[in-house]
């Protein structure tokens, strides 16, 4: 790195600030790429357990979160998953689907990193570099950090939210949105484990389907007890809409109704105890717990009267918690919160105010649902706000 002026500087080496800078080397700009910690693309190489589940089939507005939920669809209309999975054949990047439409690397998530990092050869980058100021002086950017002092005409700010602390993040996006003038939206952990009064530590470690409820908001998947409450996909889905004094709903045999297979049993296997019955569905421990739970022994399922029959229904398929918190950022996948998208071009993620600023990825109020949502939409804000520097010139 021998100069000091550039087209655009990207702060934070991130899905989102690779991919702005890949972009905007393709219109032969100038870039240099910012970063406090050694490596770029930190998050990346961890997501998916390793395989990073990229994007999602189902790509719709629906599966994101805003106080303007609207924002995100101009994104998702100039970023499509179709034509992006064309390029990773093109780049021998081998995929497959999972389940609910989620697309993972077949080996693993360094296959896309190094596509990420091929695209952006040509960027100069600066790592273990923390800012010191961020200034707009007669239209250029001045930005002055321990490793010197650099212009430029337009800068993108990538530097994610406040989840995964040990990863070197953050506030930096919302402060400087403040010193800006914009409006922020405080950061809460989203995609996050919740915490119960009294855990059901019998349990922990147990994991089985199941739908959860919160609001109109439901979802099918894997929930999974903890010594401190509960967590597996299901509950990290709902925790992103989960406010302090929300009761969650839990329906443990989703699609089955308890009592309709009860009746038909009751008159074919008379001599079925009900703890072997209601294995047949769950692990001997939830077995023992529902019956726990229920006050009901362990007698013949010819023995049960209608109110335990109703009792039985009622706690499998409406099953409720009322968590007392969460697991905090050090356990969130994601953040909600950030710099209020009511501040920014849908189009190009460009302040308002601020010409030449622009916020992407997790810095701002988009929050993605569990299955590759969250690094696609990094991606899309990425690519969007790179190939947005056309008319920036230094």
């Amino acid at each position: 790195m021998t100069r000091n002026k550039y087209d655009v500087i990207i702060i934070g080496a991130g899905a989102s600030g690779i991919m702005a800078a890949a972009s905007a080397l393709k219109d032969n700009k100038t870039v240099l790429v910012i970063d406090n910690q050694d490596t770029p693309l930190r998050k990346v190489k961890i997501s998916g357990g390793g395989r990073c589940n990229f994007t999602n089939l189902d790509m719709s507005a629906d599966h994101y979160i805003s106080e303007n939920p609207h924002f995100v669809k101009s994104a998702l209309k100039q970023f499509d998953v179709s034509d992006f999975l064309q390029e990773m054949d093109k780049n021998n990047i081998q995929y497959h689907e999972r389940k609910l439409g989620q697309i993972f690397c077949k080996n693993s998530a360094t296959d896309i990193i190094d596509y990420l990092l091929d695209q952006s050869k040509g960027a100069d980058f600066s790592f273990t570099t923390d800012i010191t100021s961020l200034k707009k002086n007669n239209n250029i950017f001045e930005i002055k950090t321990n490793s010197g002092s650099f212009n430029s005409a337009s800068v993108i700010i990538s530097t994610g939210g406040i989840s995964f602390p040990n990863l070197g993040v953050s506030n930096f996006a919302v402060e400087t949105a403040k010193n800006f003038g914009l409006n922020v939206i405080d950061f809460t952990p989203a995609l996050v484990p919740l915490r119960l009064e009294n855990p059901y530590t019998e349990l922990a470690g147990t994991a089985f389907p199941c739908k959860t409820s919160i609001g109109k908001k439901f979802f099918y998947d894997n929930l999974l007890f903890t010594h401190n409450g509960l967590s597996g996909p299901a509950i990290l889905k709902v925790s992103s809409y989960w406010r302090k004094g929300d009761t969650v709903g839990i329906d443990l045999l989703p699609n089955m109704n308890i009592k309709q297979i009860i009746d038909q049993e009751k008159t074919s296997n008379i001599k079925q105890r009900i703890h072997s019955f209601l294995k047949n569905y769950f692990t001997a421990k939830v077995a023992n717990w529902i019956l726990y739970e229920t006050d009901i022994d362990n007698i013949n399922i010819q023995g049960l009267s209608n109110n335990q029959i109703d009792l039985l229904h009622n706690f499998i398929h409406f099953f409720t918690v009322k968590p007392v918190g969460d697991m905090g950022y050090d356990m969130a996948e994601i953040c909600r919160g950030g710099v209020d998208t009511k501040e920014l071009s849908s189009k190009t993620f460009e302040a308002n105010k601020v010409p030449g600023l622009y916020f992407i990825g997790e810095a701002i109020d988009i929050a993605g649902n569990l299955g590759g949502y969250n690094i696609w939409f990094a991606f899309a804000s990425g690519f969007i706000a790179g190939k947005c520097q056309s008319n920036n010139k230094s």
